[in-house]
C-alpha cells in the first residue's frame, strides 16, 4: 500500500480496486468456468455410466438368474436330468429313445418359463454332445478349447460363464439372428452329481437382451437420439466380447473412454462407451457464452461505481472505523460529522447517540460503586454460597435487581496434567473482564474448581443471540490461554429478586442437558425447557443402570440393561431416542460425582444428538447404546482392576470372569480377595444383601437368560456355559428363579 501513499485518492483507489477486485474477479470466473465445465462433462460422463450400470444389470441379472436355473437342472430330483442323460449315452437306439423322451421332460421344467434359453448341452467324457432344444453348431473339440470350458473343468460343480457373438443368422444354433449377445454357462459335475463320471460338461446357451440394448444406444447416438456414444463389451484384456458395427472406431484421438466393470464369477468383463469429447461439453460451451457476456457487463458496472463508491461510502465509513477504535481505547469525547449516503449518515448519528449513552452509563455505574459498600461481583458470590438471600441484597444494594438477568452456567474441563486450584479459577475469570461486554454485563461466582455461574444483567435491546456471542468469545479466550473446554448452559430470563433461587436451582439441576451437544456446547435451556424436564426425569429412572455401570455389577448390570431394553421395545423410534439420551445423562451425571468426565471415558467427546439422531431405527439404536454402555463397563472394569481396593467389588468382578465355572466355590473367591471364607461370607452379605450363593445362582441365570434368548444353543449346552454340569440341576435351579423352565424361556421369548 505504501506505493501508493503519493498518488491521489482516486486514483490510488482504482489501481488498488483493479488489483484487488476486478483480477481476483477475473481469476474466478476463470476458475468457475473451469470447474463448471469439469461438472458438465463429469455430468456427461456420469449419465453414460448410468446407462452403462444398466446394461451391466441386465447382464449381472441374467447371469444370477441363469446360474441358479444351472445348478436347479443339475440337482433336482436326486440329479434325474444327469441320470437321464447318461441313460443316452448308449448305442442302445431303443434305451437312448426312452431317455430321450424322459431327458426331454424334465428339460421342460427349466426352460420352458425361460424364453431366452437357446440350448443346454451335455459334453460327455466319451467325446458325444447330447443337446436339448436346438443343437450348437460347434464341435465338442472347439468348445472344449474355450477358457470358461477350462475354468469349469478346474472348479466342479461351481458355474463358469462365458460369451459369444453370433455373426450371421443361425451362426451358433439354428434360428439364431445375426449379433446377438449369447451367454454360456457352464457346469462341470461332480460325483454327488453324476455318480457315474460320464458328464463331463453341462453348459446353457442364452441370449440377452443386453445386446439389444447396446445395438439401440449405438444406432441412436448414429442418428444423433442421444449422447452416449458407442457401446461395446470387453474383457480384461481389451479384447472384445460384444459390438456393433458402429462400434468401429479407426482413431480415437479426440474421443472420450468410460468404461464400467461387471464383475463375474471367473472374468471381469468392461462395459465401455466412446464419444466424441467436443459432444461432452456442447451444453457448457452454451452457458459459458452467456456467463461471459453477463461476466463482462459486471466488470463495467464495477468500474462505473467505484467513484461513487469511494465518494459517498469509503470515506464516511473511514471516519467511523477511527471514532470505533477512539472508543476501544476509553476515548470517549469524540463526535463524527454525519457525511455520505443517507444510511451512513444515520449510522453517523447513531454512533455519536451511543457515545453519549455510553458516558452516561459508565458515569451512572462508577457513582453506584462510590456508593456501594460492596461490588455486584461481591452481592452474587454471598447470594450463591448462601450468605445473603435476595431479599437482605435489595436491602443493601437494591439496584441489583433493577433489571432484568440471566444466570449462565459455565462448566470447565481442564487438560490433562493441569492442577486447576481456587486461585487458577480466579485467575480464569479475572481474564473475562477484558471482554468489553462481559465487563459491561457480567459478574462471576466460581462453585469449586470446574464450574462457575455468570450473573448477566439484561439492558435494553439485548437478545440470547448477543449472550450467546460473547460466551464464545470466553470460549475462545479460555481455550487459548488456558487449553481449556468450556460448556455453556443459559437459563431463562428473570426479572425479580424472587426468582433468582429458583433460576439458580433450575440451572443447577438441568445443566446436564449440555453433555449431549459435545464440546464447547450453548445449550439454551429456556429454549429446551420441556426437552430438558423429560430427560431430567429419564435420567432419574436410570440413576440405577448409571450406578451398577460405575460399581462395574455384572449381575445387577443385565436386570438393569434388560429393563431399558424393554422400554426401547415398546416406544417409537422418538421415545427410544428420549431413553437413550436419558442414559447418557444418567451416566454421565454418575461419574461426573467422582470428577470422572465422558471425554476421559471414550477419549473424546461426542455430539449425542447428532450421533443419536443419525441412527435410522430402532433397531439400530439398541444396538448402538449396547455398545456404549459395555464401552463404560469395560472402563469401570479396568479402573476397579487399577484400584483394587474394595474386596466385595473385586469378588463379583472375578465372579463375573469365572461363573461358567462349575468348580467355583466360595473358598476360591475367598482366597481370590485374601479373606477368609467365615469373613468373606459375613461380609459379602453385609455389603451385597444377598448370600454368597444366591448371588452367583442369579448371575448364573442371568447369563443363561440372555443366552436363551440370543442363541440357538440347547438347554443343556446353556447350562454347561454358566456352570451347570448337570442338565436336570440347571432346569431345576431355572425354574426355581423364574418361574418356568429354559425351554418355556425361550418359547416365550420368541413369541
Amino acid at each position: 500500500m505504501k506505493l501508493y501513499d503519493k498518488l491521489p485518492l482516486k486514483k490510488a483507489y482504482y489501481r488498488i480496486f483493479t488489483g484487488m477486485i476486478m483480477f481476483p474477479l477475473l481469476l474466478v470466473l476463470v476458475l468457475s468456468l473451469v470447474l463448471l465445465g469439469k461438472q458438465y462433462r463429469d455430468q456427461a460422463i456420469e449419465n453414460i455410466r448410468g446407462v452403462q450400470q444398466g446394461v451391466a444389470g441386465e447382464v449381472q441379472s441374467d447371469v444370477e438368474f441363469m446360474s441358479m436355473r444351472l445348478s436347479q437342472l443339475t440337482n433336482v430330483n436326486d440329479n434325474m436330468v444327469i441320470q437321464y442323460v447318461v441313460q443316452m449315452d448308449t448305442a442302445d437306439t431303443n434305451a437312448r429313445y426312452d431317455a430321450q423322451k424322459k431327458l426331454d421332460q424334465a428339460g421342460n421344467l427349466v426352460i420352458e418359463p425361460v424364453k431366452d434359453v437357446v440350448s443346454i448341452g451335455f459334453y460327455m467324457k466319451s467325446g458325444n454332445a447330447i443337446f436339448l432344444k436346438s443343437d450348437i453348431k460347434r464341435t465338442v473339440s472347439e468348445i472344449r478349447q474355450c477358457p470358461w470350458y477350462q475354468d469349469a473343468l478346474r472348479e466342479p460343480n461351481s458355474v463358469k460363464i462365458g460369451s459369444y457373438q453370433t455373426i450371421g443368422a443361425s451362426d451358433l444354433y439354428l434360428g439364431g439372428g445375426k449379433d446377438q449377445l449369447v451367454l454360456i454357462y457352464a457346469l462341470s459335475p461332480n460325483v454327488m452329481i453324476d455318480r457315474s463320471q460320464s458328464v463331463e460338461m453341462v453348459v446353457l446357451y442364452q441370449t440377452t437382451d443386453a445386446g439389444n440394448s447396446i445395438r439401440n444406444y449405438n444406432r441412436n447416438y448414429n442418428r444423433k437420439n442421444n449422447k452416449l456414444g458407442i457401446m461395446q463389451i470387453v474383457d480384461e484384456n481389451g479384447t472384445p466380447i460384444f459390438r456393433t458395427e458402429e462400434a468401429e472406431i479407426q482413431n480415437t484421438f479426440g474421443y472420450t473412454c468410460v468404461r464400467t466393470p461387471l464383475e463375474l464369477e471367473n472374468a471381469t468383463w468392461y462395459i465401455e462407451s466412446h464419444i466424441k469429447t467436443l459432444e461432452l461439453m456442447q451444453d457448457f460451451l452454451k452457458i459459458a457464452e452467456i456467463i461471459l457476456l453477463v461476466a463482462a457487463l459486471i466488470f463495467a458496472l464495477a468500474g462505473y461505481f467505484a467513484g461513487y463508491f469511494i465518494r459517498q461510502i469509503v470515506n464516511p465509513i473511514a471516519e467511523l472505523s477511527d471514532g470505533l477504535k477512539q472508543i476501544e481505547d476509553g476515548k470517549m469525547d469524540i463526535h463524527i460529522t454525519p457525511q455520505g449516503q443517507a444510511e451512513i449518515r444515520g449510522v453517523i448519528h447513531h454512533f455519536n447517540a451511543m457515545v453519549r449513552s455510553l458516558r452516561s452509563l459508565i458515569a451512572d455505574y462508577e457513582e453506584q460503586v462510590r456508593r456501594t459498600e460492596r461490588s455486584n461481583g461481591e452481592y452474587f458470590t454471598a447470594m450463591i454460597r448462601g450468605e445473603l438471600s435476595p431479599e437482605q441484597v435489595a436491602e443493601e444494594h437494591a439496584e441489583f435487581f433493577t433489571d432484568p438477568y440471566v444466570l449462565v452456567g459455565l462448566y470447565l474441563e481442564w487438560p490433562t496434567g493441569v492442577k486447576a486450584d481456587p486461585e487458577l479459577i480466579g485467575q480464569l475469570l479475572a481474564g473475562f473482564e477484558r471482554n468489553p461486554r462481559y465487563t459491561l454485563h457480567c459478574v462471576a461466582c466460581p462453585e469449586g474448581l470446574t464450574r462457575a455461574i455468570l450473573y448477566y444483567r439484561i439492558t435494553e435491546n439485548e437478545d440470547r443471540q448477543r449472550i450467546s456471542s460473547m460466551l464464545k468469545e470466553l470460549q475462545s479466550y479460555v481455550k487459548t490461554e488456558y487449553n481449556a473446554e468450556v460448556e455453556c448452559c443459559i437459563g431463562g430470563k428473570c426479572v425479580t429478586m424472587e426468582e433468582f433461587d429458583m433460576g439458580v436451582t433450575y440451572l443447577r439441576e438441568h445443566a446436564g442437558l449440555r453433555y449431549l451437544y459435545g464440546e464447547s456446547a450453548i445449550v439454551d435451556l429456556e429454549e429446551r425447557r420441556t426437552e430438558a424436564e423429560v430427560l431430567r426425569k429419564l435420567a432419574g429412572e436410570y440413576s440405577r443402570l448409571a450406578d451398577t455401570l460405575y460399581g462395574a455389577d455384572a449381575k445387577n448390570f443385565t436386570a438393569e440393561k434388560e429393563k431399558l431394553f424393554e422400554r426401547l421395545n415398546t416406544g417409537d423410534r422418538q421415545e427410544a431416542e428420549e431413553h437413550i439420551y436419558g442414559v447418557i445423562l444418567a451416566i454421565a451425571t454418575r461419574f461426573g460425582t467422582d470428577g470422572i468426565t465422558l471425554s476421559e471415558i471414550f477419549s473424546q467427546r461426542y455430539n449425542y444428538k447428532e450421533k443419536v439422531g443419525r441412527l435410522e431405527d430402532v433397531r439400530s439404536m439398541k444396538m448402538w447404546i449396547t455398545n456404549y454402555i459395555n464401552w463404560v463397563m469395560d472402563y469401570s472394569v479396568g479402573k476397579i482392576d487399577a484400584m483394587e481396593t474394595n474386596v466385595i467389588t473385586k469378588a463379583k468382578r472375578y465372579l463375573a470372569d469365572h461363573y461358567d465355572d462349575a468348580e467355583l466355590t466360595l473358598a476360591k473367591v475367598a482366597e481370590h480377595v485374601g479373606l477368609s471364607e467365615k469373613y468373606f461370607t459375613n461380609r459379602f452379605t453385609k455389603e451385597t444383601g444377598e448370600t454368597f450363593s444366591n448371588y452367583l445362582t442369579q448371575l448364573r441365570i442371568q447369563k443363561a437368560r440372555e443366552l436363551l434368548r440370543t442363541t440357538t444353543f440347547k438347554s443343556y449346552e446353556i447350562g454347561e456355559m454358566v456352570g451347570y454340569r448337570n442338565a436336570e440341576h440347571f432346569t431345576r435351579m431355572f425354574k426355581k428363579e423364574t418361574g418356568c423352565t429354559p425351554a418355556q424361556y425361550r418359547k416365550q421369548g420368541e413369541q
